[in-house]
């Protein structure tokens, strides 16, 4: 195993495990809570390298009843806000476009805001961190980068409606968790 496939594999298994979290908060309870601000800093690993979710000051449950909440005070960094937030409607895609952003950081090693203009398929190889790509990909690992690639792009949608939900994006990252062990 190359460090490029090693990295790969180590990053989709992690977002494998924050988009079980995420679905969790979504679905889990009787009100979905948005976690809503969602950046690298607000995760944190445990003895055994796992990522944990920390910080839910500005995490918000959608009211009985509703799917969304309306007048929602914009909080967060730009590049991981989604576009309706600015207009003051938040609901659970908004996690899914901050988890986007999260995906497109891993995968190129850049910060979201820098990420803003990347929404092409064409260039995802150029984009990805040179640490992934090392002396070159293997067409599997390739098509794996290529999956990654477009989910994060999916995620990061302007619109929510062309946004997955949490639980389909968790589920195409089990997927290619699976593929990559």
């Amino acid at each position: 195993m190359s460090f490029g496939d090693f990295i790969m594999e180590t990053e989709v298994k992690d977002c494998n495990g924050d988009s079980h979290t995420f679905a969790y908060l979504h679905i889990g309870f009787p009100r979905p809570i948005v976690y809503s601000w969602m950046n690298p800093s607000h995760f944190l690993l445990d003895e055994h390298g796992v990522p944990k979710l920390i910080d839910f000051s500005v995490a918000q449950c959608i009211p009985e009843g509703e799917t969304q909440i309306k007048d929602a005070r914009v909080t967060g960094a730009y590049g991981y806000i989604a576009p309706e937030l600015f207009k003051g409607v938040l609901d659970e895609k908004c996690d899914v476009y901050g988890f986007g952003s999260l995906l497109l950081e891993l995968l190129t090693g850049q910060r979201a805001y820098d990420i803003l203009k990347t929404k092409s398929n064409n260039w995802f190889i150029e984009a990805v961190d040179p640490i992934i790509v090392g002396d070159g990909l293997c067409p599997e690992i390739e098509q794996q980068l290529k999956v990654f690639w477009e989910l994060a792009v999916k995620c990061r949608s302007d619109s929510g409606e062309d946004r997955p939900t949490m639980i389909d994006a968790a589920k195409q990252l089990r997927q290619l968790y699976l593929s990559t062990s």
